[in-house]
């Protein structure tokens, strides 16, 4: 289709498969990882951040059709925070210009079926802030298992429906939504269900109503439509790709 588009977390995993299906529609997919990409940074630290923007100005000065979220990762740490969610925001706010410049801009950020965990609502409301030097004076590293991630997806999916609708995007025709993943096989995935515990664990977190294991190759062609000309529709919508997990553990309360 010969858009261009920024895939971050593009070593593997389901950033690898993103950038499949993208070149495979034709597609100029400039990667962004800890190394062995086109732009090599560290998303947890601010002056990686800054970098990747800086280089992304270089390397598509008239500008980029979309972006695509997958960088992960961090462990129980501050890091996590930072990657997960100032690593999402920093990075598509800081390509807002180079997006505005094509004729069907596309932002595609990544949340997780863990956001309908409770979360912690400080946490979020100070993600969502940006106050990344407020967040590091009153928290270190992670004491409540998962608190961290799923406040950081819950924060993604707030700024992805708040941003979706605003002027400064929607009057740019930068069409903005996420997915929610739930139980893919990944390497990282694999190496929690050959653990037992672990396994029993992340089963019981995602409920489907067809019992088959999701490929990320499955997710990379839902994010490719997603960042496509033809996703004309659909703006801050979070799509829950994972066999019917929301809706068994949500029902239809929600309507």
């Amino acid at each position: 289709m010969n858009r261009t588009a920024v895939v971050t977390g593009a070593n593997s995993g389901l950033g690898e498969a993103t950038c499949a299906a993208l070149e495979a529609d034709g597609d100029r997919v400039l990667r962004v990882d800890l190394s062995g990409c086109d732009v090599n940074a560290d998303l947890a630290q601010e002056e990686g951040r800054k970098e990747v923007i800086r280089r992304l100005f270089e390397l598509a000065p008239s500008g980029i059709d979309a972006v695509v979220t997958w960088a992960g990762g961090g462990g129980p740490t501050l890091d996590l925070l930072r990657v997960n969610y100032f690593g999402t925001v920093v990075i598509v706010e800081g390509l807002h210009p180079l997006l505005a410049m094509s004729k069907a801009p596309r932002v595609v950020v990544t949340t997780s079926r863990m956001s309908l965990e409770p979360s912690d609502a400080a946490l979020v409301e100070l993600l969502l802030s940006g106050d990344e030097t407020e967040l590091v004076a009153r928290y270190g590293d992670e004491t409540t298992l998962q608190q961290y991630y799923i406040a950081a997806k819950t924060a993604v999916a707030r700024w992805m429906r708040r941003a979706a609708i605003h002027p400064r995007w929607n009057d740019a025709g930068i069409r903005i939504n996420a997915i929610a993943p739930g139980l893919i096989e990944t390497p990282r995935t694999q190496k929690g269900l050959a653990a037992p515990a672990i396994a029993t664990w992340l089963q019981a977190m995602h409920p489907q109503a067809e019992q088959t294991l999701s490929k990320a190759t499955e997710i990379g062609v839902l994010a490719r439509f997603l960042a496509s000309e033809e996703n004309s529709l659909l703006i801050g919508q979070c799509i829950f790709a994972d066999r019917g997990t929301e809706a068994i553990l949500r029902g239809d309360a929600i309507w």
